[in-house]
């Protein structure tokens, strides 16, 4: 459907002026298109103009579609488009519509699950941009930030959250191997495989994230007792496989109501000057989102409700560090290697409701220390 679209809003087999035309139109820089593709001004949702600006691929007219004329100019191209009123209006009116039915952020009340179910919500604010990659296979950048497939507001997905947090409580057992014990590093490797579900390489025996990388971050003596663990808890033989399970944490998609473009320009170390800049769209610094997960110790050991309780409480307080450290050390999204993707340590609306508890934050930090004054 999409490529008749595009033949049907054709200006890419147009002449040069009109290509151009046609794009500061798209762009919102103009009123009406050129008269010889009257038909465009059928487009008016700006979210269906950003894509049809992909078609410049085939012109001479790249650079224009993406940011308009160069350095010193008015912003063009998607750029203009992106920081105009409209476009974030349009935004924030298509997060509104996904509330209202019921697929934005809104984890259930815990006091109506399984004793020890618990969650967390608050809303962060973007200290660095958010990079993430879509899978778009036809746009005007070649890096564009995923978005919501139908409502193409971008987004985290719930996926992205578990491993990103995944990753960052990962790294912090690995970066604590020195100060544990094998057995308490099994312990800990147990407490996440419950968390988030079975490591994924066990089948294969891979040796890249997260079972590789922890059986050599523990040490052997370590990895047989985390799998003698997983075992004993399932109540499985010591000849059979790791048990497959789904983990305890359930995650919900995080939604942002802006976008921008980001320039970088890699320098070659013989040179120090900068070719071939490339723009990565971004939802940029100072834009809020809404994160939120929840806890349903599902299966458990088989204890009384007290020790569920209690085992509950100690996955709360490894997981509230967990997120102090995705949102603030580690990051979250692509390119966070270079700084990217962090947050600020000051939330808004924060509450983690525990049964009937609930607890209010003004920060991470302030969620890790209340957690721990439960436990």
């Amino acid at each position: 459907m999409k490529y008749e679209f595009h033949a049907l809003y054709d200006f890419a087999s147009a002449e040069s002026l009109v290509q151009q035309e046609t794009i500061a139109f798209l762009s919102g820089l103009e009123a009406r298109p050129p008269k010889a593709l009257s038909r465009f001004l059928e487009v008016g949702d700006q979210v269906v103009r950003a894509g049809l600006l992909a078609q410049a691929l085939a012109t001479p007219h790249k650079e224009l579609a993406r940011v308009g004329r160069g350095p010193g100019r008015k912003p063009g191209g998607l750029l203009s488009l992106y920081r105009s009123k409209e476009y974030r209006r349009l935004l924030e009116s298509r997060i509104k519509t996904l509330s209202s039915l019921g697929l934005a952020t809104s984890p259930p009340d815990p006091a109506a699950f399984p004793p020890g179910s618990w969650n967390v919500q608050f809303t962060f604010t973007l200290q660095k941009p958010y990079f993430s990659r879509d899978d778009t296979d036809f746009y005007v950048l070649e890096n564009p930030v995923k978005k919501e497939w139908a409502f193409k507001v971008p987004y985290v997905a719930p996926t992205q959250w578990k491993g990103a947090l995944r990753a960052a409580m990962v790294r912090r057992l690995a970066d604590g191997k020195e100060s544990l014990e094998p057995s308490e590093f099994a312990r800990r490797r147990l407490c996440l495989s419950l968390l988030f579900g079975g490591e994924k390489g066990e089948e294969v025996e891979d040796l890249v994230i997260p079972a590789g990388y922890l059986d050599r971050a523990g040490g052997a003596e370590a990895a047989r007792l985390y799998r003698k663990m997983m075992k004993k808890y399932f109540h499985g033989r010591d000849d059979e496989d790791l048990p497959h399970l789904a983990g305890r944490l359930h995650f919900y998609p995080t939604y942002f109501d802006r976008l921008d473009l980001e320039l970088i320009n890699p320098h070659p170390r013989d040179t120090g000057a900068g070719e071939r800049p490339v723009y990565f769209e971004c939802v940029p610094a100072g834009v809020e989102g809404t994160f939120a997960l929840f806890y349903v110790p599902f299966e458990s050991s088989g204890g009384s409700e007290a020790e569920i309780r209690k085992e509950a409480l100690e996955d709360l307080q490894m997981v509230a560090e967990g997120i102090r450290l995705m949102m603030t050390v580690y990051g979250f999204g692509a390119r966070t290697s270079s700084g990217f993707g962090a947050a600020e340590e000051r939330v808004k609306n924060g509450l983690c409701r525990i049964g009937d508890l609930e607890l209010e934050f003004c920060s991470l930090s302030e969620l890790v220390k209340e957690v721990g004054k439960n436990d």
